[in-house]
Formats: structure tokens, sequence, C-alpha cells
């Protein structure tokens, strides 16, 4: 987890007793756990030793050193001589204990922000201090609209929990919630209790060690189940409170559209030093991706559709639902003509898009030979909402552990329990009651059959069903401006074209052959809209060309009672009405039903408040008239549709006539499992073909989340003419928020890739075709070339596409490239053809990013955090003065010796200008799992990132506040990073005192990655190290060298110079250096130089090594001593009780498992093949990450 609960870094003296009475009742469950797992007898020496370390770690925080070290000196003799079958039940039962007090502390920051405590760093809060700071509300509101906020999850190697165990702690976390309800009678708190039980038993008796290495795609999973577990409900749950907060603030929703939190990912796409994340990975990523959101999407439309079973409708709408029932009734109608069966995958509701108009009418035209399906007809009854057949259509099988609640039952059954998505007993096509059609094949109801059709749209002429209370509906006619795309020739769906007149429109009719009627039109075909409209002629929300007059019956009048279908639609609002998203005319105040394009990305509020007034002033008569459809469910309709397309299968397989389930895992397949036919063959899935590089026709899937997003916002727009705003508002409003946060592909995936590979590849290739050595030539030789190639490669068309290029984001790392950063970004901004493609194709926008790990490792902390903010100051005012907008991207881990830290004081310690209403970070392994692994957390580290960005865009933190204190930082970076260099790099015996003292060594065996520890394997040097190995293993022996190294002698020689006033005056006033401090005094509180000299004592054998132990020691008193001169603070952490006290709660359960460690380690390294030993190890290596609450 991370160095620091975020909510508490500057809580003060909280009260923490509802914290520890849940610490309390997880513990006393995890006792009675013990004595029936482990027996009395071991479970008492457990009861001991966790008594001497408590009394030790008490004595000692009290100041009695001497008894402190005593009681700690038992302990770690009756520790030594314990056997091994008894210590590690001992470590486990610790470790576990310390995993659920980090259950605990998460649950108990959920209650706070729930609690009547304000809560500074709330977006309400925040809102409410920037107003009152002279913010107006028209810049509060455009600020929040228009910033972004991306978080970057990774597969860094730094979770050492598995994903099983993840998931228990999660619900562990959801019955303390339960839990706390105060009107919980005895019998439902003694059940939750038991719950809990059973909770904490399973984890006993699952095994913590991962046997096997993820794979890269085994990470991508993980990201993944973040998402369903989690932020599937904690995003629409975060922008429904800060819409609210911002409501409140401004008098303004938020837009409809509006994106202001994101994720990405770098799982499948990081292939910096990772051999394994190859380019088929990759593509199984992003395909796996694609299937997973298309499954949560459903899901939410199911539930949608079962909510919206009314029967009012807008105009729009209504158009939709009847366009969708002609299309499949003439499907059906040609399938029957031609002897065979309808398209399954038609049974979603979805419109055969490829389709011709032309094979529509021809249909229609022939439907008075043959029988007609009613509207909506029932297909074998009800079906089941657990176990269907395998031979039923649209069944789909997911890959063990990825949806909950789907395992096999057994192949010889072909059948499989699929979390369902069809409702019981209801059709795609409109829902369960949609009328009492008959059934009965006699020639008879023949008439009857077609006038219900007829009735329904799908043809010309008056008859209607007298059993439907509902106003005649009437043939609707073609749009002018509306071209109808012949699919024999193109295979495309209709597109528009206002600059043609309209073409003639096709007739068919079974009692008048010269009744038009609507052939489907782009824009009621929810998967292709943006795509194949002329969008540059027409609104791409709603299309307004004037309709066609109906035809008459031969000799007849004109229909006397026109239904609303005839109403014409309007031209275009004015243009100021438009622009000002008020400009959604009722229709039935006025035959107008525009949607103005802006409405989607502005404030709703107006539109809301419009609607409203209309529908509650509205003559109910006349409404019902046009907005009621009685039989019918014309949300449920359109909704089929869209999940019609996700599901559709494709084209028969070999032609099989059984269907033979695949399993997940196979070359080759996404979707373990086809959908069957008709006829009992198996079909191919779009996402099938998505996998195995075959080419998946764009009318088959949503390629942008307009295309799905605009129906839903067409289905919001109508309940809220219909007086359902507040219906509107809820499971539908949270759909579309998805839509638009997760897209079509849930998170984009980043490429990353060491820029030495990108040198090597372009040295192969320049070497092949003779032109030289590309690694030998110079900087600008290198630039000319390049240069040269892409504008040839733009002048002939020849790949790269450069309109659908990737961005190209520079990563500044080690100090020497953050010293650089300015001169390489200003070459790059003055290579004319560079500056013209971030125009044309990027908006002028650069992303860099800054990496935080590998400069800690090679300067230190100290001199790291001053290269990044001078950086970050260069690169502002390059970007500013270049004409360029900059979103600075932070490669941040999760403790502080990788950059991590509180997040809230972490954006507002960045330099003024830095934070510009975009910011971009990295989150990894246990962080994702702590920040975003539970819904309640997620909402709250999202707000806080939201109200810390703007806070940092409106009010950006204070520079310096005299040019003397950036000197001074100056020669503290040079001094810091001096001492820290004598050490880790110029020291003879570092690597080897390195080796024995930590389990570095040991720390491959633990499989908490794919990626190796090492970029270079030949290399043992600590150049070659990655930064989380660094890391980890100086945070498993409590030394936790790389945070403070280098830090106290920098300190201690600006004292001795005459310094100490100013350092205390940039302490108080300069927010950088006020939050460097104090996270360098949070990590030497977390530090115990007590346990560090037991592992030298133990594992150190080199009187050398033992020697430069003692000196890095002597070195960490002088820095505590230094850091508590400058904060004026009599202790460690004496500003922060609250977090003193969390930390002195977990040592008593870490340190038996330190002691227990080292002797683990010895003997290990005497008996290197001993598996048993190697499984105490790694049990150990979890402990001790759980009780530091961080790993890498």
């Amino acid at each position: 987890m991370t160095d620091i609960t975020d909510g508490f870094q500057h809580t003060g003296d909280y009260d923490l007793r509802p914290l520890e009475d849940d610490c309390s009742l997880l513990g006393s469950l995890l006792d009675d756990c013990l004595r029936v797992e482990v027996g009395e007898n071991l479970f008492k020496k457990v009861q001991h030793i966790r008594a001497l370390a408590q009394c030790a770690s008490t004595l000692s925080n009290t100041g009695d050193v001497e008894a402190g070290a005593v009681l700690s000196q038992r302990m770690a003799d009756e520790l030594m001589q314990m056997n091994l079958e008894d210590a590690v039940p001992l470590t486990r039962a610790c470790g576990l204990y310390l995993n659920l007090t980090s259950i605990a502390e998460l649950h108990h920051g959920v209650r706070r922000t729930r609690g009547t405590t304000k809560n500074s760093m709330s977006c309400n809060e925040v809102f409410a201090r920037l107003l009152a700071d002279g913010v107006t509300p028209q810049q509060l509101y455009t600020a929040v609209t228009e910033q972004v906020v991306e978080v970057v999850l990774t597969a860094h190697p730094t979770q050492v929990n598995r994903r099983t165990l993840q998931y228990k702690h999660t619900r562990i976390a959801a019955l303390l919630q339960q839990h706390d309800r105060t009107d919980l009678s005895e019998e439902e708190e003694a059940a939750v209790i038991q719950d809990m039980v059973r909770e904490i038993v399973s984890l006993w008796q699952t095994d913590e060690l991962r046997r096997v290495k993820p794979t890269a795609l085994d990470e991508a999973r993980g990201g993944f189940h973040i998402v369903e577990q989690s932020l599937w409900n904690a995003v629409p749950a975060y922008m429904r409170k800060l819409s609210g907060a911002l409501k409140q603030h401004t008098g303004r929703d938020l837009p409809l559209s509006s994106v202001p939190f994101k994720f990405g990912s770098w799982m499948g796409g990081d292939r910096d030093g990772n051999p394994n994340v190859t380019a088929r990975v990759t593509h199984h990523v992003v395909c796996l991706a694609k299937w997973m959101v298309t499954d949560l999407y459903i899901r939410e439309v199911d539930t949608l559709r079962f909510e919206l079973s009314t029967s009012q409708c807008s105009r729009p709408v209504w158009l939709m639902a009847k366009k969708i029932i002609a299309a499949q009734e003439a499907k059906k109608a040609a399938a029957a003509h031609a002897g065979g069966k309808p398209d399954p995958g038609g049974g979603g509701g979805g419109i055969n898009k490829t389709e011709s108009s032309g094979a529509q009418t021809h249909a229609l035209s022939q439907s008075s030979h043959h029988h007609l399906t009613a509207v909506v007809q029932l297909k074998g009854g009800m079906r089941s909402r657990g176990v269907t057949n395998a031979t039923m259509v649209g069944t789909t099988e997911y890959p063990g552990g990825m949806i909950l609640g789907t395992q096999p039952m057994g192949d010889a059954l072909h059948t499989e329990i699929a979390v369902p998505h069809e409702l019981p007993d209801i059709e795609l096509d409109g829902g369960s009651e949609c009328g009492d059609f008959p059934t009965s094949d006699s020639a008879n109801d023949l008439t009857h059959l077609a006038a219900i059709a007829l009735e329904a749209g799908i043809a010309g002429g008056r008859a209607r069903d007298h059993r439907m209370e509902r106003p005649p509906l009437h043939p609707l006619t073609v749009f002018a401006g509306v071209k109808l795309a012949d699919a024999s020739s193109s295979g495309l769906a209709p597109r528009c074209d206002a600059s043609k007149p309209p073409p003639p429109s096709p007739v068919t009719s079974v009692r008048n052959p010269r009744t038009p009627i609507l052939a489907p039109l782009p824009w009621l075909l929810p998967a292709c809209m943006g795509r194949t409209l002329d969008t540059t002629r027409l609104p791409k929300k709603r299309f307004d060309a004037a309709p066609m007059a109906p035809e008459s019956e031969p000799g007849g009048d004109p229909d006397p009672d026109p239904g609303p279908e005839s109403l014409p639609l309007p031209s275009p609002p004015p243009q100021g009405m438009s622009q000002a998203g008020t400009g959604y005319a009722s229709p039935f105040n006025e035959p107008a039903d525009f949607l103005p394009a802006p409405i989607l990305d502005q404030d709703p509020t107006k539109l809301r408040q419009t609607l409203f007034r209309q529908r509650t002033g509205a003559d109910s008569s006349h409404f019902m008239k046009t907005h009621e459809h009685p039989g019918f469910h014309p949300y449920r309709i359109v909704l089929g549709n869209t999940v019609g397309y996700s599901r559709r299968p494709r084209r028969p397989k070999g032609g099989s006539t059984a269907a033979t389930p695949k399993r997940y895992g196979q070359p080759g397949v996404l979707l373990p499992k086809c959908a069957v036919n008709g006829n009992g063959q198996a079909e191919q899935h779009w996402s099938e073909d998505l996998l195995n590089h075959r080419e998946v026709s764009h009318d088959e899937i949503y390629e942008t989340e307009d295309e799905l997003g605009q129906t839903l916002v067409e289905l919001y727009w109508s309940l809220w003419e219909c007086g359902a705003g507040v219906v509107a508002d809820g499971r539908l409003l949270d759909l579309i928020r998805r839509v638009y946060s997760f897209g079509m592909c849930l998170m984009k995936l980043d490429l990353r890739q060491e820029s030495t590979r990108h040198s090597e590849v372009l040295d192969a290739v320049t070497s092949y075709l003779g032109y030289g050595g590309y690694a030998s030539w110079s900087e600008q030789e290198r630039m000319d070339f390049l240069t040269k190639e892409l504008q040839v490669c733009a002048t002939t068309g020849r790949p790269p596409a450069l309109d659908a290029c990737l961005r190209v984001v520079p990563l500044f790392e080690t100090l020497d490239d953050l010293d650089a950063s300015e001169a390489v970004m200003t070459t790059l901004f003055a290579n004319p053809w560079y500056r013209a493609h971030l125009a044309e194709h990027h908006n002028n926008s650069q992303e860099v990013m800054l990496g935080y790990s590998d400069s800690g490792k090679d300067a230190g902390r100290l001199a790291a955090n001053w290269a990044l903010y001078r950086c970050q100051e260069s690169l502002v005012t390059l970007a500013s003065s270049s004409g360029v907008k900059l979103t600075l991207f932070h490669g941040r881990g999760g403790t502080v010796g990788r950059g991590g830290g509180p997040t809230y004081l972490a954006i507002q310690s960045q330099p003024p200008g830095s934070v510009m209403g975009s910011f971009r970070i990295t989150e990894q392994g246990e962080m994702v799992q702590a920040k975003f692994g539970i819904s309640g957390v997620a909402q709250g580290q999202m707000e806080m990132y939201t109200a810390a960005v703007l806070l940092a865009t409106l009010r950006p933190p204070s520079p310096p506040r005299v040019d003397c204190w950036r000197k001074t930082m100056d020669a503290l970076s040079a001094s810091s990073c001096d001492a820290y260099r004598s050490v880790v790099v110029d020291h003879p015996h570092f690597l080897a005192y390195f080796r024995h003292a930590t389990p570095e060594s040991e720390l491959g065996n633990l499989n908490i990655g794919s990626r190796p520890a090492r970029r270079n394997a030949a290399s043992a040097s600590i150049s070659t190290l990655r930064a989380i190995p660094w890391i980890f293993a100086w945070t498993q022996n409590r030394l936790i060298l790389p945070s403070w190294l280098g830090i106290g002698e920098a300190l201690s020689k600006a004292i001795a110079e005459g310094h100490w006033d100013e350092l205390c005056a940039m302490y108080k006033e300069w927010p950088f250096f006020q939050v460097t401090v104090d996270l360098i005094e949070m990590i030497l509180a977390k530090a115990d130089m007590r346990i560090a000299a037991l592992y030298d004592d133990i594992l150190v054998e080199d009187p050398a090594q033992k020697a430069l132990g003692r000196e890095l020691r002597a070195k960490f008193s002088q820095t505590a001593d230094a850091i508590l001169k400058i904060t004026g603070h009599p202790k460690l952490l004496h500003s922060n009780p609250t977090l003193r006290k969390l930390l002195n709660m977990r040592n008593p359960y870490i340190d038996p498992i330190n002691v227990l460690q080292t002797e683990i380690l010895k003997r290990l390294r005497k008996d290197p093949d001993n598996i048993k030993l190697r499984d105490a190890l790694l049990i150990s290596i979890n402990g001790i990450a759980a009780g530091m609450r961080n790993t890498g």
C-alpha cells in the first residue's frame, strides 16, 4: 500500500476509537480462528510473542529505551530458537493481522468522508474556498468542466497479494461498513460477524504465495478486475457528487459528456525492459479490454431496460423504436420468403445495417403472401436467467474469474452459468407487455397480423388493432437530403447528402403500393452515428431536413387524423439559441424536436428547466395523444437494439452442426464460447475477428463513445420531456457518464519502450540499407534523417499514417536527463516538420513524462526532487513561449523513495504553472488496490485529485519568495547528491553490504510481476537494478535508505554555514520545501534502526561491511536531528499524532516478522534449495510489506 494514508497526512489529533474498535473486533475473530487452525499450544506462543513485542514497543515510545531493548532481545531469543513448523504459522498470523489492520484503516477513511466533519480536500469545501477567494462562478465552472485528470494504472511488480486475497479483503471492508449500521438487530449483527469469520477462516486457509510468475496478460486482467470491482460504480458516483457540488456553488450542472477524470493503463503496453510484453500480448490485452467493456455495458443496458418500462416517450425516440421494429420485421419477412430462418443475431433487437432499403421494401411488398410475424413475439417461452443450454442463441462463456458467477458446470452437459443478458419472457424487440398478439397460423389470422404489423409502422395503411388504445399510426416519409445507399454495391448504411435532392421514395404497402415507408435513417441507427453521415452538412445529433408529404389513398382524402409521426421536423433554431444550449422545442407545444449539437458538452440545467416547465404546463390530453404509446415499451426497443450490436454473432464457421464450447486461453479465441445460429452452426463473434487480426465490419461494432452515447442521450432527454427527469438522472445518466469515461476500450493503453531500443532498431535498418550506422550518428544527423523520411512519407502517402499516429511522449528520468530536458525540447519545438505535425494532428498539445523512480535512485531523493522542480519550471516557460499546451506526466511510485506520498500535498507542491487544468500520473501495484480497490475509497481519491488539481490551476502554489532560496536549494542538492553517491556509487563495500543486509537476492522468487528485476540480467550493478526492488529490499530491513540518504549531510552543512534561519523560513513559506521535509520526517518515523542493526548482526559477516552498516545508522541519526531542527518538532511526527499512533499500532506485529526473517535468511543462505525455508521467507516478505504498507 502507500507510505501514508492520504486521509491522515494532516488531520491533527483525530479520534481513532472507531478504528481501534474495528481492529479489536477483527483481531479477536482472528484469535478465534487461530485457536482452531493451529491449536491451543501454538496459539499461546503467538500470544506470548505478541505481548513481548507490544510491551517493548510501549516502553520505547514512552522513553524507557533500555527496558524496551531488554524485552526486544528476549523476544528475539525466543523466536530464533523456534522450529520452522511453529515459525511459519506465527509469521502468517502476524501478517494476517497487519492485513486486517490495513483493511480497517481503509474503511475508516471511508467512514471519515461520510461523517459530519468537514473534509478540507472535498470538492464542496474547495469550491467554497475558491469563491471566497475571489474566483467567479463562471471561472470556477469553466475550470472544472475543462479540467482533465488521468490516472494511469501500471503493472509494476509491487503487489504481493494475490487477486484472490484482494477480493477477500474487499469483502471484509464491505462487511465492516455493514457492521457500522446502527439499525441492525441482534440477529443481523451476529450474521455480519459470522460472515467476517468465514472470510477470515478462508483467508487463513488460502495459500498466500503465487506459485507461478504472473504473465503480462495476468497483470492486465488484474487491472481490469479493479475496474469491474470498484471503478465501474465509483466513477458515476464521483461525478454525481462533483456535479452536485458544482450545482450548489455555480447553479450549473456538469455537462453530460464531461470527463473530468480518466483512467489509462500501461498493462500490456509497457515494454521497458520486459521482453514478455510482445506485440501479440498487447493485441490480446486490447481485445480483452474491448470484450470486457462490452460485457459491462450489456449488463447495464439489460438492467436499464428492465427499469425503463414507461410507454411515454418523445417523438424522436418513438420514430427510432418504429424503425427498429420495421427493419426487424422486414428481415423476418425476407427470411420467411426465402425459406430460411431469421438471423439469430437479430433477436438482440439490432438492425442489419448492411441490408439495403430495397431488400426491406421487397420483403414488405411480399408480406401479403406470407405469414407476418407479430411485432413482438415471445420465442421459446420463459428464458432461464441461470443455466442455459449451449445450443441456445446468444449464450456467452466468460474467462474464469474475470466475471463473477460464471463457472462451468461440465463439458459433457455443454451448459454454462452465465451472467444473464436477457430479461425473462422479454424479447429484445420491445418487452413482454407489448400486446396480446395472436399466434395462430390460420388464414383467418393473417389479415389481423398484417394489420398489427402495419399499425406499428411496418407498412402503410390505417388498419389498427382496436384492442390497443393508441392513436392511429401512419407511414413515415423519407427525409429530404437523405440518400439511401445501395447495399448490393456498397454494403454501407444510408448516408446523408443534403446537397442533392431527395430520391424517389421506395413505395411498399400491403394495401397501397404507393404509400411510402421510411427506410432506416442513419441517425436512427445507433451503431453508425457519426461515421456514415456527411457531418459537414448536418448536425451530428439531429438531422433536420424537411419531410415529404404523405400520399393519400387512391381516390381518397388525406388522413384527417394525422398521427405524431407526420408532424414535420423543424429547421435548426436561431444560432444564439443553439449556442445557449436551450434550443430544444417541445413537440407538444409546437411541431419541433430539435436538439442542438452543443447541448452534449454544455450545462444541461436550462434545458432541464425548460422541459420541466413545458411538461407541467402542457394540456394533459394533448400530451397523452402525442407521447403515450400503450402496449409498447419504446425505451426497451431502442436499448434492445443497442445491445443487439454487441451480441450479434457473425458468419458460420466450417458448417459445424453442433456447438462445441471453446475454453478461454486457446490460441486466437477471445470469447470462449461461440454463439449458435438457428441451424446449429457455430457463429464467429466480432471479438474473435479482432483477436485474430481479421477485419471487422464497422457496422457490427461501436467504435467511439459518441456512437453509443448519443443514443442514450436521446433517451435521456425524452424522459425529461415526458416529466420523468428524476428517472433520467438515475441509472441512465450513470450509464452515459460511464460511456464517456470508459469509452469503447475501457482504458487508454500507453505503449512504453526504452529509448535505446528505438535507436537499436533504426541502427539495424540504416545499416541494412547501406546508409551507415544510426547509433554512431550525431544527434543532429539523426534528426535530419528522421525528418527527411517523415516528410517523404507525408508527401507520398506511404506509412506511417500521420493523421492516425500515436502521440510521442519523451521521458526524462535520470538527473542528467532532467537537467537537459529544456535543451532537448527546445530542439524538438524548433523542428519545422514536428511543429506542423503537432499543430495539425495534436492541437498543439505536447505531453512530457517525468520519472521519479530512477532519478531518486540515481541522485538521492532531495537532489531528484529539486531537479524535477527546476525541470518543470523550465518546460512550462518553454511551452508558453512556443505556443504549446503542455501536460506533465508524473511517473511516481508508491513510496517516498520513488516520488510517492500524499496525493493532495504532492500536487500542491508543484511549481506554479505546471498544473494548468491537466494532470497525468501513474499509480501502480499495491497502490492501485489501496487507492481504487474499494469503491468508497476510489471516490475519495478521485475527488481529492480533482480538488488538488483545481487549486493548483486557479491558485498555484507559491514560488520561492526570494532568489537566495534557489541558491540554497542548489547547494543542498549538490551536497546531498555527492553524499548519496559517495555511498551508493563510490563505496567499495556497498554492493556486497546491500546483498547481505537485505533480501534483495531472494526477492526474485516472490513471483510478483512479469518484468525482470534488472534491465540487463548480465549486469549486477546498482545502475541496472530497477528502482522497485531497490526500494523493496531496503524497506524489508526497515532502514529505508534511498528515501533519506544524503539529506542529513546536506542540511547539517547548511546549518553549520549559518543558513538555519533561512531553512526554517523556507519550511514555513515554500510549499515545495515544506512537503519535501515532511515526507522525509514521515519516512524517518517509519524506519527502525534496532531492526536494521539486527539484520547486520545476523546476516553480515564481513567487518568492513558491518562498519558500513554502523556508518549508515549514524547518518540516519544525523538526518533525524537536522530535520527536527528545521521543523522545530521535539520528536518525529510531533505535528501528526494520528499517523504516529497508526505506526505504533503496527510495530508490535512487524517486529516479530523481522526477527524471524533474519533467522530464515540465515538458514536459507546455507541451504538455498530448501523449499520450506524459501516459502517461509516469502511469507515473511509479504507480512513486512503489509505492515510497512508499501513494497516498491
